[in-house]
Protein backbone atom coordinates (compact mmCIF):
# COMPACT_ATOMS: atom_id res chain seq x y z
CA UNK A 1 0.00 0.00 0.00
CA UNK A 2 0.99 3.62 -0.50
CA UNK A 3 2.68 6.16 1.73
CA UNK A 4 0.34 9.17 1.83
CA UNK A 5 0.83 12.63 3.35
CA UNK A 6 -2.28 14.76 3.81
CA UNK A 7 -1.64 18.46 4.52
CA UNK A 8 -4.73 20.10 5.96
CA UNK A 9 -6.89 20.96 8.91
CA UNK A 10 -8.82 18.99 11.48
CA UNK A 11 -12.12 20.24 12.88
CA UNK A 12 -14.80 19.40 15.41
CA UNK A 13 -18.11 19.21 13.52
CA UNK A 14 -21.01 20.42 15.65
CA UNK A 15 -24.19 18.85 14.27
CA UNK A 16 -27.66 20.38 14.34
CA UNK A 17 -30.61 18.44 12.90
CA UNK A 18 -33.26 20.76 11.41
CA UNK A 19 -36.49 20.04 9.50
CA UNK A 20 -35.27 22.19 6.59
CA UNK A 21 -32.21 24.32 5.94
CA UNK A 22 -32.87 27.90 7.08
CA UNK A 23 -33.81 30.57 4.56
CA UNK A 24 -32.92 34.28 4.91
CA UNK A 25 -34.91 35.87 7.72
CA UNK A 26 -36.38 32.54 8.84
CA UNK A 27 -36.52 31.31 12.45
CA UNK A 28 -36.36 27.52 12.82
CA UNK A 29 -35.96 24.99 15.58
CA UNK A 30 -33.27 22.35 15.68
CA UNK A 31 -31.82 19.55 17.78
CA UNK A 32 -28.21 19.57 18.85
CA UNK A 33 -26.50 16.21 18.22
CA UNK A 34 -23.15 17.00 19.79
CA UNK A 35 -19.84 17.06 17.97
CA UNK A 36 -17.80 14.60 15.93
CA UNK A 37 -14.41 14.52 14.23
CA UNK A 38 -14.37 16.25 10.87
CA UNK A 39 -12.52 18.54 8.55
CA UNK A 40 -12.08 17.60 4.91
CA UNK A 41 -8.43 16.56 5.22
CA UNK A 42 -9.06 14.48 8.33
CA UNK A 43 -11.99 12.75 6.60
CA UNK A 44 -9.86 12.00 3.54
CA UNK A 45 -7.01 10.71 5.70
CA UNK A 46 -9.34 8.33 7.55
CA UNK A 47 -10.79 7.05 4.30
CA UNK A 48 -7.39 6.36 2.76
CA UNK A 49 -6.19 4.66 5.95
CA UNK A 50 -9.22 2.37 5.95
CA UNK A 51 -8.22 1.26 2.44
CA UNK A 52 -4.88 0.12 3.85
CA UNK A 53 -2.58 3.05 3.07
CA UNK A 54 -0.06 4.48 5.54
CA UNK A 55 -1.45 7.98 6.05
CA UNK A 56 0.25 10.89 7.81
CA UNK A 57 -1.93 13.91 8.62
CA UNK A 58 0.09 17.13 8.72
CA UNK A 59 -1.23 20.47 9.97
CA UNK A 60 -2.49 22.46 12.94
CA UNK A 61 -4.76 21.34 15.74
CA UNK A 62 -5.86 23.13 18.89
CA UNK A 63 -4.61 22.77 22.43
CA UNK A 64 -7.99 22.07 24.05
CA UNK A 65 -9.54 18.83 25.30
CA UNK A 66 -11.38 18.29 22.03
CA UNK A 67 -8.01 18.13 20.25
CA UNK A 68 -6.95 15.21 22.42
CA UNK A 69 -10.18 13.36 21.71
CA UNK A 70 -9.83 13.97 17.97
CA UNK A 71 -6.24 12.71 17.92
CA UNK A 72 -7.32 9.56 19.74
CA UNK A 73 -10.07 8.95 17.16
CA UNK A 74 -7.70 9.56 14.25
CA UNK A 75 -5.34 6.96 15.67
CA UNK A 76 -8.26 4.52 16.03
CA UNK A 77 -8.73 5.00 12.29
CA UNK A 78 -5.02 4.19 11.79
CA UNK A 79 -4.06 7.73 10.77
CA UNK A 80 -0.58 8.76 11.93
CA UNK A 81 -1.07 11.95 13.96
CA UNK A 82 2.52 12.67 15.00
CA UNK A 83 2.83 15.50 12.45
CA UNK A 84 -0.15 17.45 13.84
CA UNK A 85 1.07 20.64 15.53
CA UNK A 86 -0.66 21.90 18.66
CA UNK A 87 -1.59 25.56 18.39
CA UNK A 88 -2.35 27.91 21.33
CA UNK A 89 -5.97 28.16 20.23
CA UNK A 90 -9.18 26.14 20.27
CA UNK A 91 -9.57 23.37 17.73
CA UNK A 92 -11.51 24.71 14.70
CA UNK A 93 -15.26 24.16 14.85
CA UNK A 94 -17.71 23.76 11.99
CA UNK A 95 -21.44 24.14 12.57
CA UNK A 96 -23.32 21.70 10.34
CA UNK A 97 -27.07 21.94 9.74
CA UNK A 98 -28.56 18.68 8.43
CA UNK A 99 -32.16 18.63 7.22
CA UNK A 100 -34.69 15.81 6.98
CA UNK A 101 -33.48 14.88 3.47
CA UNK A 102 -29.86 14.58 4.61
CA UNK A 103 -28.73 17.76 2.85
CA UNK A 104 -26.47 20.01 4.84
CA UNK A 105 -25.16 23.55 5.15
CA UNK A 106 -21.96 24.40 6.98
CA UNK A 107 -20.66 27.42 8.86
CA UNK A 108 -16.95 27.51 9.72
CA UNK A 109 -16.62 29.19 13.11
CA UNK A 110 -13.68 31.50 13.79
CA UNK A 111 -12.38 32.71 17.15
CA UNK A 112 -11.67 36.35 17.93
CA UNK A 113 -8.00 37.24 18.13
CA UNK A 114 -5.08 36.19 16.02
CA UNK A 115 -3.56 32.73 15.98
CA UNK A 116 0.16 32.78 15.17
CA UNK A 117 0.80 31.55 11.63
CA UNK A 118 1.88 27.93 11.48
CA UNK A 119 5.27 27.37 9.89
CA UNK A 120 5.66 23.76 8.77
CA UNK A 121 8.84 22.02 7.80
CA UNK A 122 8.80 19.06 5.42
CA UNK A 123 8.02 15.88 7.41
CA UNK A 124 10.62 13.10 7.50
CA UNK A 125 9.83 10.56 4.81
CA UNK A 126 8.10 13.00 2.48
CA UNK A 127 10.60 12.17 -0.26
CA UNK A 128 9.28 8.57 -0.18
CA UNK A 129 5.62 9.58 -0.46
CA UNK A 130 3.44 7.99 -3.14
CA UNK A 131 0.67 10.54 -2.56
CA UNK A 132 0.70 14.12 -1.32
CA UNK A 133 -2.63 15.86 -0.80
CA UNK A 134 -2.53 19.62 -0.13
CA UNK A 135 -5.77 21.13 1.13
CA UNK A 136 -4.60 24.69 0.43
CA UNK A 137 -1.35 26.07 -0.93
CA UNK A 138 -2.12 29.30 0.93
CA UNK A 139 -1.91 27.47 4.25
CA UNK A 140 0.73 24.91 3.23
CA UNK A 141 3.51 26.47 1.10
CA UNK A 142 4.32 24.95 -2.30
CA UNK A 143 7.93 24.51 -1.15
CA UNK A 144 6.80 21.50 0.89
CA UNK A 145 6.14 19.52 -2.29
CA UNK A 146 9.67 20.20 -3.55
CA UNK A 147 10.84 17.32 -1.36
CA UNK A 148 8.53 14.87 -3.15
CA UNK A 149 9.79 12.39 -5.69
CA UNK A 150 8.91 12.98 -9.34
CA UNK A 151 6.69 9.89 -9.28
CA UNK A 152 4.54 11.04 -6.34
CA UNK A 153 0.89 11.77 -7.10
CA UNK A 154 0.07 15.33 -5.97
CA UNK A 155 -3.63 16.02 -5.44
CA UNK A 156 -5.45 19.21 -4.45
CA UNK A 157 -9.03 20.50 -4.24
CA UNK A 158 -10.15 23.46 -6.35
CA UNK A 159 -8.35 26.57 -5.05
CA UNK A 160 -9.85 28.64 -2.25
CA UNK A 161 -8.37 31.73 -3.91
CA UNK A 162 -6.37 32.48 -7.03
CA UNK A 163 -3.08 33.37 -5.39
CA UNK A 164 -0.05 31.57 -6.87
CA UNK A 165 -0.16 27.84 -6.16
CA UNK A 166 2.09 24.83 -6.25
CA UNK A 167 1.96 21.80 -8.55
CA UNK A 168 -0.80 19.22 -8.94
CA UNK A 169 -1.37 16.07 -10.96
CA UNK A 170 -5.07 15.92 -10.16
CA UNK A 171 -7.67 18.35 -8.84
CA UNK A 172 -10.66 16.75 -7.14
CA UNK A 173 -13.66 18.52 -5.67
CA UNK A 174 -17.14 19.73 -6.54
CA UNK A 175 -18.30 22.06 -9.28
CA UNK A 176 -19.60 24.35 -6.53
CA UNK A 177 -16.00 24.93 -5.37
CA UNK A 178 -14.80 26.19 -8.76
CA UNK A 179 -14.01 29.85 -9.31
CA UNK A 180 -16.81 31.26 -11.44
CA UNK A 181 -14.65 31.90 -14.49
CA UNK A 182 -13.36 28.28 -14.49
CA UNK A 183 -16.74 26.68 -15.16
CA UNK A 184 -16.66 27.05 -18.95
CA UNK A 185 -13.23 25.38 -19.27
CA UNK A 186 -12.18 23.68 -16.01
CA UNK A 187 -9.08 21.88 -17.27
CA UNK A 188 -7.67 24.88 -19.12
CA UNK A 189 -7.94 27.13 -16.06
CA UNK A 190 -6.75 24.48 -13.62
CA UNK A 191 -3.67 23.75 -15.71
CA UNK A 192 -2.84 27.45 -15.94
CA UNK A 193 -3.16 27.68 -12.15
CA UNK A 194 -1.46 24.46 -11.01
CA UNK A 195 1.04 23.93 -13.81
CA UNK A 196 1.85 21.72 -16.74
CA UNK A 197 1.96 18.44 -14.83
CA UNK A 198 -1.82 18.53 -14.30
CA UNK A 199 -3.46 15.43 -15.75
CA UNK A 200 -7.10 15.63 -14.65
CA UNK A 201 -9.61 17.82 -12.88
CA UNK A 202 -12.46 15.69 -11.48
CA UNK A 203 -15.64 17.42 -10.33
CA UNK A 204 -18.67 15.98 -8.57
CA UNK A 205 -22.09 17.39 -9.41
CA UNK A 206 -24.43 15.81 -6.85
CA UNK A 207 -27.21 13.78 -8.52
CA UNK A 208 -25.60 14.39 -11.92
CA UNK A 209 -22.58 12.25 -11.07
CA UNK A 210 -19.02 13.38 -11.74
CA UNK A 211 -17.02 14.58 -14.73
CA UNK A 212 -13.28 14.28 -15.35
CA UNK A 213 -11.62 16.78 -17.68
CA UNK A 214 -8.20 16.40 -19.29
CA UNK A 215 -6.37 18.03 -22.18
CA UNK A 216 -8.00 15.84 -24.79
CA UNK A 217 -11.30 14.56 -23.43
CA UNK A 218 -13.93 14.56 -20.74
CA UNK A 219 -15.44 11.55 -19.01
CA UNK A 220 -18.78 11.35 -17.18
CA UNK A 221 -19.64 8.78 -14.50
CA UNK A 222 -23.29 8.68 -13.34
CA UNK A 223 -24.32 9.02 -9.70
CA UNK A 224 -25.30 5.95 -7.68
CA UNK A 225 -28.74 5.69 -6.06
CA UNK A 226 -28.59 6.02 -2.30
CA UNK A 227 -30.90 6.65 0.64
CA UNK A 228 -29.37 9.83 2.00
CA UNK A 229 -29.40 10.58 5.72
CA UNK A 230 -26.29 12.82 5.97
CA UNK A 231 -24.41 14.28 3.00
CA UNK A 232 -21.46 15.42 5.12
CA UNK A 233 -18.19 13.87 3.99
CA UNK A 234 -19.54 12.35 0.77
CA UNK A 235 -17.11 14.42 -1.29
CA UNK A 236 -14.23 13.31 0.93
CA UNK A 237 -15.23 9.67 0.45
CA UNK A 238 -15.32 10.29 -3.31
CA UNK A 239 -11.83 11.82 -3.21
CA UNK A 240 -10.50 8.92 -1.13
CA UNK A 241 -11.93 6.39 -3.58
CA UNK A 242 -10.54 8.23 -6.60
CA UNK A 243 -7.04 8.54 -5.14
CA UNK A 244 -7.05 4.95 -3.91
CA UNK A 245 -7.95 3.74 -7.41
CA UNK A 246 -5.26 5.85 -9.06
CA UNK A 247 -2.65 4.68 -6.55
CA UNK A 248 -3.61 1.10 -7.45
CA UNK A 249 -2.95 1.85 -11.12
CA UNK A 250 -6.58 1.86 -12.22
CA UNK A 251 -7.67 3.82 -15.31
CA UNK A 252 -9.41 7.08 -14.44
CA UNK A 253 -12.87 5.69 -15.32
CA UNK A 254 -12.45 2.71 -12.97
CA UNK A 255 -11.16 4.97 -10.20
CA UNK A 256 -14.12 7.31 -10.67
CA UNK A 257 -16.59 4.44 -10.45
CA UNK A 258 -14.94 3.28 -7.23
CA UNK A 259 -15.11 6.85 -5.93
CA UNK A 260 -18.78 7.18 -6.83
CA UNK A 261 -19.64 3.94 -5.02
CA UNK A 262 -17.86 5.09 -1.85
CA UNK A 263 -19.36 8.57 -1.98
CA UNK A 264 -22.89 7.15 -2.38
CA UNK A 265 -22.31 4.81 0.55
CA UNK A 266 -21.13 7.69 2.75
CA UNK A 267 -24.49 9.50 2.64
CA UNK A 268 -26.16 6.51 4.34
CA UNK A 269 -24.22 7.13 7.57
CA UNK A 270 -24.43 9.79 10.29
CA UNK A 271 -20.74 10.61 10.11
CA UNK A 272 -18.29 13.11 8.65
CA UNK A 273 -15.61 10.41 8.31
CA UNK A 274 -16.21 8.05 5.35
CA UNK A 275 -17.39 4.51 6.12
CA UNK A 276 -14.66 1.88 6.24
CA UNK A 277 -13.46 0.94 2.77
CA UNK A 278 -13.77 -2.82 3.36
CA UNK A 279 -17.33 -2.51 4.67
CA UNK A 280 -18.29 -1.04 1.30
CA UNK A 281 -16.22 -2.99 -1.19
CA UNK A 282 -15.74 -6.40 0.41
CA UNK A 283 -19.49 -6.98 0.48
CA UNK A 284 -20.69 -4.99 -2.55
Amino acid sequence: MAEAYVFGTVAADIVLRVPALPQPGEHIGGTLHGWRTGGSSANLACGLASAGHHVYLVGPIGSDQIAGAIIAELEQHHVHSGQLVRQPAPTPRTLIFIDDTGERAMVVLTSPGDTPPLVLSAPPGLSDADLIYVESYQKHPPALTARASASALIAVPPPDDLAPAGPADIVVGSTAQLPADWISSPYKHARAHFGDRLRWIVLTEGPHGATAYSAGRSLVVPARPARQVDATGAGDAFAAGLLHGLLAGEPIENAMNRAMTWGAAAVRYHSSIPPDYHEIFDYS
